[in-house]
């Protein structure tokens, strides 16, 4: 999968929307992505046609936090689990991870891919074995996000899941599973408390009368994007990052895990505009509803802003690109990701020997047949704009078969 400036489009209807101020407390001119439902609306759900959930767990315990009914068209993405992790165990090609939630053994082989969060590359298996051994070790229990591809709903007592995308994360976020499901993993409780469970891998999980029950009002365009901020506008409530990609943020409960903050992790846009505004590197992450793709915008339901270690993001600083080409400009020696963004080449500039083209004229032909090119790389901040301005330090291209 592409994860273009870690954009992703899931469907195919477009949602239009105002800004609001940080300081909002309710959705964007009544444009709600969801509504709220009860937990007899979601067995009727699941009795009519299998479905994709999301389930956020209270930490600790079997209990959602939040229960969200995706749109059909959401389950053919992968499905993953995140949380931390207790146990690791590795031999022979192939492991296991144990997850704080519930004890769950999420399986691996070393085809599988191994990351870190700060995108820095692949790991080997023997490298994030190590990686998780040493947290544990050090009385730390490092959360992981596995990832699988979209699966057929399991038997509730089936725990099964071979991961083959596994991701080590910089925070300790709530526990959340993303699965298919069907009637056959909901079970009502006659008798509350509590009003029901999802039983899933294994898992017994207690939706309560605290559970956040929704259910997705209908197709709508959504998209992620990732990467760091280049801008903040708080009377609109957008954030601009270095790809130039928009993040609308409707109102304060877009920020996950609030109950979490910390002094990396930043829960408001005016504590992203100070971070800024002292000199700080920010990373920012959002899911929600595309409004535009030109460039990139999104009406966020869900965000996270955090401080990063080293620089990036203002003019003459680091940061890193990965996105599809737009175009390319052989005799201004750039090129235009998807984004709006553009990259400039220089002599100094390494091109990776692992991608499928070599020289800036390989991708300007490869884009005049019609084919799908992808960069990323390394690059400085030459201007925030918008658009922003981008010099390569490195840069690798591969070709979209």
């Amino acid at each position: 999968m592409w994860h273009a400036s870690k954009f992703v489009v899931l469907s195919a209807v477009a949602v239009a929307a105002a800004a609001c101020s940080d300081a909002a407390t309710g959705p964007v001119d009544g444009s709600a992505l969801s509504h709220v439902i009860s937990p007899t609306e979601l067995g009727q759900a699941l009795d009519t046609a299998p479905a994709r959930v999301e389930i956020k767990l209270e930490r600790g315990t079997l209990v959602a936090r939040e229960v969200e009914l995706k749109t059909s068209d959401e389950m053919s993405d992968e499905e993953y689990v995140r949380g931390l992790v207790t146990a690791v165990s590795a031999s022979a090609g192939t492991g296991t991870l144990t997850f704080e939630m519930g004890g769950l053994v999420v399986t691996f082989a070393s085809s599988a891919r191994f990351r870190n969060d700060d995108e820095s590359g692949n790991l080997t298996m023997d490298e994030f074995v190590t990686r998780i051994e040493t947290a544990l070790a050090a009385g730390v229990q490092p959360a992981v996000r596995a990832r699988r591809p979209a699966a057929e709903p399991q038997a509730p007592d089936d725990a099964t899941f071979q991961a083959t995308d596994l991701r080590i994360r910089d925070r300790a976020e709530s526990p959340k599973l993303e699965l298919n499901v069907d009637a056959d993993n909901f079970e009502p409780n006659d008798a509350p408390p509590p009003e029901a469970w999802l039983n899933v891998l294994g898992l017994t999980i207690e939706i309560r009368s605290t559970t956040g029950l929704e259910a997705d009002d209908d197709d709508r365009d959504e998209a992620e994007v990732e990467g760091l901020v280049a801008s903040v506008d708080l009377a609109a409530g957008r954030v601009t990052l270095t790809s130039g990609a928009i993040i609308i943020v409707p109102d304060a409960a877009a920020f996950d895990d609030q109950d979490d903050a910390d002094d990396e992790h930043l829960m408001s846009l005016a504590a992203v505009q100070a971070a800024l505004d002292a000199g700080q590197t920010v990373k920012g992450e959002a899911e929600g509803a595309l409004q535009s793709s030109d460039p990139v915008t999104i009406l966020a339901h869900e965000v996270e802003f955090e401080i990063e270690d080293g620089n990036g993001g203002q003019p003459g600083q680091g940061t890193e690109f990965d996105s599809a080409v737009q175009s390319a400009d052989v005799g201004a020696g750039l090129f235009v990701l998807s984004s709006g963004a553009t990259v400039r080449m220089t002599d100094s500039t390494a091109i990776s020997g692992l991608g499928d083209l070599f020289t800036l004229q390989a991708v300007a032909d490869a884009l005049a047949a019609g084919k799908l090119v992808r960069a990323e790389g390394r690059a400085t901040v030459e201007s925030a704009g918008p658009p922003v301005a981008l010099v390569a330090l490195t840069v690798k291209w591969e070709v979209d078969d």
